[in-house]
């Protein structure tokens, strides 16, 4: 740590950091409460360098200052360093004053967006056409995926990315595919966690968020998907307990665009903004991909990241009766609204508390399959991930600017006349969206 640490940084400039600047290596056991989601990782700094960087000198040096290169982006476009949790804002801002540093931050953790809930086509009230409700006198505010199958819209050919815990798409050592989803088409799966081509679910919340995007449908077997033809893409940024760092969930929007994808579901968000996880998204909006992120949980006004980016479309939930629910997250930046659910009633009187039903595994065993009526904007946003598919199938020359502006503009207006907070531009409506 007295030794002068020289960092080469290939940008025509050579940055000198010197050790002896840098704070002192605490080895302290760190606690962080488990009952609550942590909004940062406790002990990673991501570094974006001006120019080219040698990797392997990079390493070395950094292992000679005390800390540890432990990942980087897809491409080089950032690296992440580990060090001791108390040193994390001290060396934050030390990269930060460096002349070849771009800029430096923590790591940020975002989080699945389901509201948890216990444990096939008449349960899914949430595709039902909108002002009807199947033998019941309350009114619901499902999509109306029928109307758009009833025009041929069923997603096919179009790509969707779907960026979460994984999905169980594969017999694979110890993890087989979820029998509903045996006969979809997957396309270039990838784990950012582990780093490798097998985006297994070991949490469960993806599997489900990817029946609702599309589960086989007309197959004689338990419930239907809204994009049922299309081409899912399993992309795993969370682990088995349902976070993942925001550096993961770049690079898994990195391997959509490089991978082209034309849609990507988000179905999880943080509590706090991110350079790097900021300009992964503007880079995927810059490549063409429509962006969908779930706005939140907290039942708070405060859109979550990286839905409040504006490159996305940020959805919000709302239960069976078009009301919100208590968990909804809204304010500015929210776009839309889809069904979330909400467990705690049973609003359509079909014996089940009014969840989004979906097939996925129980937790803790991705091998023991069963359907789950889950709540969330997290269940709200494949909605719209669903529906986007649906317009880019019908109008495949369109823009992604085009295919929002559709899914926007056809939205069923609820609350105070046109934009509000709660309800943004509206109830997302597939049968008007893919005409």
């Amino acid at each position: 740590m007295h030794r002068s640490v020289v960092l080469a940084v290939l940008a025509g400039a050579v940055v000198s950091l010197s050790a002896q600047s840098l704070p002192p290596v605490l080895h302290t056991g760190g606690f962080v409460n488990g009952n609550a989601p942590r909004a940062m990782t406790p002990d990673r700094v991501i570094v974006r360098f001006r120019g080219a960087v040698d990797e392997a000198t990079l390493g070395e040096l950094a292992s000679a200052a005390g800390i540890k290169l432990v990942d980087r982006g897809s491409h080089g476009e950032f690296y992440v360093f580990r060090c001791a949790p108390a040193l994390v804002d001290a060396m934050v801002t030390w990269f930060g004053d460096q002349a070849g540093v771009e800029y430096a931050e923590r790591d940020a953790l975002a989080h699945t967006t389901v509201a948890p809930s216990d444990s096939y086509w008449s349960y899914q009230w949430s595709l039902f056409n909108q002002g009807s409700a199947s033998g019941t006198s309350v009114s619901n505010y499902g999509v109306r995926a029928e109307g758009a199958w009833a025009n041929g819209a069923t997603g096919a050919g179009v790509v969707v990315a779907v960026v979460d815990t994984g999905v169980a798409y594969e017999n694979f050592g110890s993890f087989v595919a979820a029998p509903d989803l045996v006969g979809r088409t997957f396309v270039a799966p990838y784990d950012a966690v582990a780093n490798d081509g097998h985006a297994n679910d070991e949490n469960s919340h993806g599997t489900h968020v990817a029946g609702t995007i599309g589960q086989v449908t007309n197959n004689g077997v338990g419930c239907a998907g809204i994009a049922r033809d299309c081409t899912i893409m399993p992309v795993r940024v969370l682990n088995a307990s349902g976070s993942g760092s925001y550096t993961q969930i770049a690079n898994g929007l990195a391997h959509a665009v490089a991978n082209n994808a034309k849609v990507v579901n988000m179905s999880l968000g943080g509590s706090s903004g991110s350079t790097t996880l900021q300009n992964a998204v503007v880079n995927a909006a810059n490549a063409g991909l429509v962006l969908c992120a779930a706005a939140g949980n907290t039942g708070r006004r405060g859109v979550q990241y990286p839905a409040l980016y504006t490159q996305c479309i940020a959805v919000g939930a709302v239960r069976f009766d078009g009301t919100k629910p208590r968990y909804g997250s809204y304010g500015p930046g929210l776009d839309v609204v889809a069904p979330g659910g909400d467990t705690s009633v049973d609003q359509n009187h079909d014996g089940y508390a009014d969840g989004i039903l979906q097939q996925t595994f129980a937790s803790g065993a991705p091998t023991s399959f069963g359907y789950y009526f889950f709540q969330g904007t997290s269940m709200a946003t494949p909605h719209v991930a669903a529906i986007a598919a649906l317009v880019w199938q019908v109008h495949p020359t369109w823009t992604a600017a085009q295919v929002r502006a559709r899914i926007e503009s056809t939205a069923t207006d609820l609350g105070t006349a046109g934009y509000d907070q709660t309800f943004g531009n509206g109830l997302v409506n597939a049968h008007l969206a893919a005409q």
